[in-house]
C-alpha cells in the first residue's frame, strides 16, 4: 500500500515538473513570437519613415513589399501611378519589371528540363535552326548565364537605325540574330550581359511546349502561385488594369516614356509587388517546381576555365553583411525595379518604381537592413581620400575587349570618360568605391601596384552587382589635327545589320550618318575613333595590304567588332 502511495506521489511530482517545463517552453515561445512581432513592427515603422521622402501627390513613385518567414509582412505604395489623373500607387499597382523577367524565363526552361523535354546543355540550334553557324557550340546553359558571346539585339537595332520609340518585335529580333556572322567572344570564356540570350530562351520554351511563352508562364507559374496580376502580355497594346505609367524627366517636369515593345523572355513581365512576394515565397515553400529545380535556380555557373561565376539563372549572387543575397533588377523606359532575396534569413524585398532617377537596388538593401538589425554591420571608411590616393586611380583602363574608361582628376574630384566622351563625376561612397550615373553603377579601384592602381571593377548596380574587370593600358598620344579625316569618308555596309552608314566630313568633323542616326567621331589613335553614343562607342578602321581603308569595326555597349565593309 505504501509503495502505491509513493508511486502516486512520484507520478504527481513528475506531472508537475512536466507541466512546469511545458509552461516554461510555452512562455519562451510566446516571448520569442512577441519579440518577432515587435521587431517587425519596428522595422515597418522605419520603412514608413524611409519611404516618406517619395510620398508625393504630384510625382511618380514606387511600391514596396517585404516577405519574412514565408509571410507578406509589409506592402505599401507612395507617389503616383498616373500623373494626369492623380492615381496613387498601391501594392496592387502593376509595373513593367524589365529584367526581373529573366528568372521566370530561366525557371520555365528548368521546368521543361525536369520533365525531360530538353537539356540545358543542348545546342541552341537544335531548337532554333534558323540561327547561323557562328563557329562555336552555343548551349542553353550559355544563354542562361550570359556566357554565349551573342551580341545585344537591342543595341544592334539601334545601330541599324531603330529609335527608342520605335516598335520592337520578337520577329525582328530573331531575324536580326539569325543574320549574325560573329560573336563578341568564345562561348563560356567570359560573362557579358545579353538580352539576346533570354529572348531566345523564351522562343525555345514556346517551341518545346507548343504554347506561347505567355501561355506557358500563365499556366505553369502564375496561376498555380495565385499571381493573378502577372502576365507576359501578347503585345504592347494590351489593356492592363491598374498599370502604372512610365515617365522621364524633362526640363520643366515629366513626360511619358512610351514603351513600344513586344519582346518577352529578357523583359516583358507585368506584375505587382504582392505577386512578386508570392514568387519569392515559392523558393522557400515550393508549390511550382520541385526541390531539384529550386536548388538549380541558385547554382552558379562556371566558365570554361573552371572559375565560378556569380550569376545563376537570372539572379546575381552577392554578399550583404556577411550573408548570401540573390537579386536582380531591371530598367526599361521610366521603370526601375529590383527583387532581393536573402534565403538564410527568409527575407525578400521587392521594389518597383516608375520614377526614372530612382535606384531600386539601394532601396531594397536599405529596407532589408531594417529587418536585419540584429546582424553585425561592416563599417566602411567614408573619410575623404588624399589627392595622392586619387592620383593613383587616374589613367586608362580597357573593358570588354576595347572600350576605354579614362579616369581624370581635378583637385579632389575624379571624373570618368568612356572612349573620350563626356565627363561624368565620380561620387566617393566608401573605401575605394565610387558611384556614377543614376542607375547604381559603381567603380572599385584595385590595390596600388607601385604608384598606380592596375585594375578597376565596374559593378552594374541595378542588375544586381555583376562585375566587369578592366586592366590599365597605355594609350598612345595623338595629335588630332594631324589625322587625315578625308581618307575615312565613304559608304560602309554591314551584312549582319543590312545597314549602310555614310561617313562624311562636315566643318572638319567626321560623322557617321544613316537615314535616322548621326554619330560624331573623334580621333582616339591612328585608326580608331570614339563615338558619342552607346551603340557606336568605338570605330576601328581596317586597312588593306596597300594601307587603304577597307572596312570599319564598330563596338558599343555589349556589341564588339561588328564589321562594315567600305563599298565606295
Amino acid at each position: 500500500m505504501m509503495f502505491y502511495h509513493i508511486r502516486c506521489i512520484t507520478l504527481l511530482i513528475c506531472s508537475c515538473l512536466t507541466l512546469n517545463v511545458f509552461a516554461a517552453q510555452s512562455e519562451y515561445r510566446l516571448l520569442t513570437e512577441l519579440q518577432a512581432v515587435t521587431a517587425q513592427k519596428n522595422a515597418a515603422e522605419k520603412v514608413d519613415q524611409y519611404l516618406a521622402r517619395w510620398a508625393s501627390t504630384t510625382l511618380p513613385g514606387l511600391a514596396v513589399a517585404v516577405v519574412k518567414d514565408g509571410e507578406l509582412v509589409y506592402s505599401k505604395g507612395v507617389g503616383l501611378a498616373n500623373l494626369e489623373y492623380g492615381i496613387p500607387i498601391t501594392p496592387d499597382t502593376v509595373f513593367e519589371v524589365a529584367s526581373i523577367s529573366k528568372q521566370f524565363t530561366a525557371f520555365s526552361i528548368l521546368l521543361l528540363a525536369d520533365e525531360g523535354k530538353l537539356s540545358i546543355d543542348d545546342e541552341v540550334t537544335k531548337y532554333l535552326p534558323e540561327l547561323s553557324d557562328l563557329g562555336h557550340k552555343i548551349t542553353l546553359r550559355h544563354l542562361l548565364h550570359h556566357t554565349s558571346g551573342l551580341r545585344q539585339q537591342g543595341v544592334m537595332l539601334e545601330l541599324a537605325g531603330w529609335q527608342s520609340d520605335d516598335i520592337a518585335t520578337q520577329a525582328q529580333a530573331l531575324k536580326l540574330l539569325s543574320m549574325q556572322k560573329n560573336l563578341n567572344f568564345t562561348p563560356g570564356e567570359m560573362f557579358e550581359y545579353s538580352n539576346s540570350g533570354y529572348f531566345l530562351l523564351a522562343e525555345i520554351v514556346s517551341r518545346v511546349s507548343g504554347q506561347s511563352f505567355a501561355e506557358f508562364t500563365q499556366n505553369r507559374i502564375f496561376k498555380p502561385l495565385g499571381m493573378t496580376n502577372s502576365a507576359f502580355p501578347a503585345n504592347y497594346r494590351a489593356v492592363i488594369k491598374n498599370k502604372a505609367y512610365s515617365y522621364r524627366r524633362t526640363t520643366n517636369g515629366f513626360a511619358k516614356s512610351v514603351l513600344l515593345s513586344d519582346m518577352v523572355g529578357s523583359t516583358g513581365l507585368t506584375t505587382t509587388v504582392k505577386d512578386l512576394a508570392k514568387w519569392a515565397v515559392n523558393f522557400e515553400q515550393p508549390k511550382v517546381g520541385n526541390l531539384a529545380v529550386i536548388q538549380q535556380m541558385k547554382t552558379p555557373n562556371v566558365f570554361n576555365n573552371g572559375e565560378t561565376i556569380n550569376y545563376a539563372f537570372g539572379q546575381v549572387i552577392d554578399k550583404h553583411r556577411g550573408i548570401e543575397a540573390m537579386g536582380h533588377g531591371g530598367t526599361i523606359a521610366g521603370y526601375r525595379t529590383f527583387l532581393l532575396r536573402m534565403p538564410s534569413e527568409k527575407l525578400s524585398v521587392v521594389v518597383l518604381a516608375n520614377m526614372p532617377y530612382l535606384n531600386p537596388l539601394n532601396i531594397a538593401y536599405d529596407i532589408a537592413d531594417f529587418y536585419l538589425s540584429a546582424l553585425p554591420q561592416k563599417r566602411l571608411s567614408t573619410s575623404a581620400l588624399s589627392t595622392e590616393t586619387l592620383a593613383s586611380y587616374t589613367g586608362d583602363f580597357e573593358l570588354l575587349g576595347g572600350l576605354i574608361y579614362s579616369i581624370n582628376q581635378d583637385g579632389t574630384q575624379l571624373y570618368l570618360q568612356i572612349m573620350g566622351g563626356a565627363k561624368q563625376p565620380l561620387t566617393h561612397l566608401a573605401d575605394n568605391e565610387f558611384s556614377f550615373g543614376d542607375e547604381g553603377r559603381k567603380l572599385r579601384f584595385g590595390a596600388v601596384n607601385t604608384k598606380n592602381v592596375e585594375k578597376i571593377t565596374l559593378v552594374e548596380g541595378i542588375y544586381g552587382g555583376q562585375t566587369l574587370v578592366g586592366e590599365r593600358v597605355a594609350i598612345p598620344s595623338i595629335n588630332a589635327e594631324s589625322v587625315n579625316l578625308t581618307e575615312f569618308t565613304g559608304r560602309y555596309y554591314s551584312q549582319e545589320l543590312d545597314t549602310t552608314y555614310e561617313l562624311v566630313l562636315e566643318d572638319n568633323q567626321l560623322k557617321a550618318k544613316n537615314l535616322r542616326s548621326e554619330v560624331y567621331l573623334t580621333p582616339f589613335d591612328t585608326n580608331t575613333f570614339s563615338g558619342n553614343t552607346g551603340f557606336f562607342l568605338r570605330a576601328k578602321f581596317i586597312r588593306n595590304n596597300v594601307s587603304q581603308v577597307a572596312a570599319l569595326e564598330v563596338s558599343g555597349t555589349l556589341i564588339n567588332k561588328l564589321k562594315f565593309e567600305k563599298v565606295n
